[in-house]
């Protein structure tokens, strides 16, 4: 079976590899013909344009950009061509082109910013992405985009996707994605590339990312291809900016809860960024009885070097830590010191070759590292001294190559193969001496191979397949994919997809915990197969007058091997502290959409249920959620002012209730007799639910100039009617008779801010 497997990959990719320029055209194998490529750039700081129509005008030959801003039109014939690139926001580019036979024209392509002339019709990227490719369970948002939505203190890229249909939140508090029923270890989370296992400050409050630095986010709830692999739901690929190619500029934020600051500009033959954040709560009450000991920063960066036309290679990093330093001192003998000082952070680092090997066939080669690091030393002084030392760390090394070939007439094909070594390292001690002690090294491998085919003018299919391999128990599995597109008019579209997925990771976490600071990673032992998912999508996409995208899909999930936490499991290995179950998911989406125009913004509907079976229990996980409605509006009102409005509803979600009590008896060895507490008695697992919730959030914004430098103050209000969503339920004992309390989630939360450019 490995041997078949093997071979069949090989086989396919070596023909993508090696197939010519005319391969799929009999008239090209004939002639000598010609070809136009390049990149298209923003004239004003040099960044690529992804998704930029490229056509001939007269002929119905074009293309769309890649997200590199890469285009390429080949098998034309000798001859003169008038090329016309358009991207709305921009003034259209034209250019009289001679091609001669046999020879490849390489264009250099910059955009003006302009506006839309009268009578001109210019499409949007997302409306060009519908004519020319398959294009399912996927939203892409930009910096400005999210920097409008309102948020806690500052824009937040995984709050903004849980406005998003078929994404539920836990509360106020988490950041965590739940997906079309999976959990948050499901989600694939890439920046440049590089993968990120705790994208989280503050215990998921706050997202990992700087807003300021991305240039877009493409989020895929489902059915997504087969260069993405390793988890079951969804996948978040993050790009950063380029830097400034023409000008040295910069940019920054403050706000209550951090300060923010950004710079960029050229360098020889390329350009860098820089982009940096910090909080300052522990700097403003240092010296006073509200000293905050705890803070969080990040720091990321990239530079760009053009070798030549044909080669880039781009270096970009990523640092980022949660810094918790706690001490407390007795005020007599009698009581304890305490010593807390506690570090979990994140550190990428890449290194990226992209190559045009010639212009029908381009290459992009990733080499990364991608590390967290969590350590923890307490120290108890009282009438004795205690000390624990806690560590997890978790790094991850690898290479992946991409080969694009579009020398095929109908074709564009991707071939690929990505290897990754792990480590997974835990340790708990006390006072030196080792409690537990767990590593572990396992290493995956890759190959895929996936055809994006027009057989015919309204029909577009992706098909691909995915070969891995996991090398604790020697695992190997394949993943077949299909997606298509027919467009039934030209404004409406159908679409369905099929993959299957299988996860070789999973999260100490339970279904029971309400919080945790970050989620604890391990390996899927050998005694475990590897966690496995079927995605069924149907949907359709259809353009509407005044610049509306309404789009409605419902999909299926099925889940195998899902690992639950065993929590009174005790095992050398903490890998194999699981029970194993399986599940389903299976709902439906509706969302209007507006990009352009003085309201823009989206109206999101979502249903679905939820269901995991283990043994012979069934239940409702955590974030089973039935019902979920978001509004996000964004109004602008002139003189520069501009009014944002976010209102979120979703029906309850699942808890365990605690219907009754008992008294617990526990041998007291030094009073030398029996002592009794009282505790909760649980009820079937998840059988209530909380009640509904719902909040609405307004923010407002003047872009403007101070001191000569662009400034844009905004005032935000989180949860604007201060209503009070529940947490989480709990029994008092201590009180007499027991009294159920409840724990609210944000209360009514103004914040004010500014954002400056110069």
């Amino acid at each position: 079976m490995k041997r078949s497997c093997l071979s069949f990959v090989a086989a396919l990719l070596l023909a993508a590899l090696s197939a010519g320029p005319g391969s799929g055209n009999t008239t090209a194998a004939k002639e000598i013909l010609a070809s136009i490529s390049g990149f298209v750039r923003d004239a004003t700081n040099g960044e690529p344009l992804p998704y930029a129509n490229v056509y001939l005008a007269g002929t119905k030959l074009g293309t769309l950009t890649t997200l590199r801003g890469y285009f390429v039109i080949p098998h034309l014939e000798a001859g003169r061509y008038l090329c016309t690139v358009s991207l709305l926001g921009y003034q259209r580019w034209q250019s009289e082109i001679l091609l001669r036979a046999g020879v490849d024209t390489l264009l250099a392509v910059t955009l003006l910013p302009g506006s839309i002339e009268m009578g001109e019709v210019t499409k949007t990227a997302q409306r060009e992405r519908f004519e020319r490719e398959v294009h399912i369970s996927t939203a892409s948002l930009t910096m400005r985009q999210l920097q409008l939505v309102p948020m806690l203190a500052e824009a937040d890229v995984f709050r903004t996707l849980q406005l998003l249909p078929g994404v539920v939140s836990r509360s106020d508090y988490s950041s965590q994605l739940y997906v079309r029923g999976g959990s948050p270890d499901q989600n694939l989370v890439l920046l440049d590339g590089v993968s990120v296992y705790n994208p989280f400050h503050l215990g998921g409050v706050f997202s990992t990312f700087n807003v300021d630095a991305i240039k877009e986010l493409e989020f895929l709830s489902g059915g997504f291809p087969v260069e993405y692999g390793g988890r079951l739901s969804s996948v978040l690929a993050i790009t950063n900016r380029e830097g400034d190619t023409k000008h040295y500029r910069g940019a920054g934020s403050i706000s209550l809860l951090s300060a923010r600051a950004l710079a960029e500009g050229p360098l020889p033959s390329g350009s860098f960024l820089i982009a940096g954040r910090r909080t300052y709560f522990d700097q403003v009450f240092k010296h006073t009885r509200y000293a905050f000991p705890y803070y969080f920063y990040d720091f990321q960066g990239k530079i760009n070097l053009d070798l030549s036309q044909r080669h880039r290679l781009t270096l970009s990093g990523f640092y980022g830590d949660d810094v918790l330093d706690f001490s407390a001192e007795g005020d007599d003998e009698s009581e304890v010191d305490v010593d807390l000082d506690w570090t979990w952070g994140n550190r990428t680092t890449s290194l990226t070759w992209r190559w045009i090997i010639r212009p029908d066939l381009f290459s992009e080669t990733i080499l990364s590292r991608s590390r967290f690091d969590n350590d923890l030393d307490a120290a108890v002084e009282g009438s004795g001294t205690a000390s624990l030392t806690l560590n997890n760390h978790i790094t991850d090394y690898s290479a992946k190559a991409d080969i694009n070939y579009f020398g095929i007439h109908g074709h564009s094909i991707k071939a690929g193969m990505a290897a990754s070594g792990l480590e997974f390292r835990y340790g708990i001690a006390i006072d030196e001496y080792r409690l537990f002690a767990y590593t572990a090294q396992p290493a995956l491998q890759a190959f895929y191979l996936q055809d994006h085919w027009q057989p015919r003018p309204r029909l577009q299919l992706n098909t691909g397949v995915r070969l891995e391999h996991y090398t604790l128990g020697d695992r190997w599995s394949l993943a077949p994919r299909l997606g298509l597109q027919y467009q039934l008019a030209p404004n409406l579209a159908l679409k369905a997809t099929y993959g299957h997925y299988a996860q070789y990771l999973t999260t100490v976490a339970s279904d029971e915990q309400n919080f945790s600071l970050m989620d604890l990673w391990m390996p899927i032992s050998k005694n475990y197969k590897p966690q496995t998912a079927n995605h069924y999508v149907v949907g359709v996409e259809w353009w509407l007058p005044h610049d509306l995208l309404f789009t409605l899909e419902g999909y299926l999930k099925t889940f195998n091997g899902l690992l639950d936490l065993n929590e009174n499991g005790i095992a050398s290995d903490p890998s194999d502290d699981y029970f194993v179950a399986e599940g389903t998911a299976r709902g439906m989406e509706l969302l209007l959409k507006r990009q352009q125009g003085p309201l823009q913004g989206w109206l999101g509907y979502s249903w679905g249920i939820t269901k995991r079976r283990m043994g012979q229990q069934s239940y409702y996980p955590k974030y089973d959620r039935r019902h979920s409605f978001h509004v996000v509006l964004n109004r602008t009102l002139g003189r520069k002012w501009t009014l944002g409005m976010v209102f979120s509803y979703g029906s309850g979600m699942p808890y365990t209730p605690k219907p009754g009590k008992y008294v617990r008896y526990e041998w007291d060895i030094e009073q030398n007799m029996l002592s009794g507490h009282l505790v909760d008695r649980p009820g079937a697992k998840n059988s209530a639910r909380f009640p509904l919730y719902h909040r609405m959030d307004v923010s407002l914004r003047r872009e403007g100039r101070l001191f000569g430098v662009s400034a844009s103050p905004y005032l935000q209000v989180i949860n604007l009617y201060n209503h009070k969503n529940v947490f989480y339920y709990f029994w008092d004992h201590d009180a007499n008779p027991s009294r159920l309390t409840t724990v609210s989630m944000f209360p009514l939360l103004p914040t004010l801010g500014v954002d400056f450019a110069f």
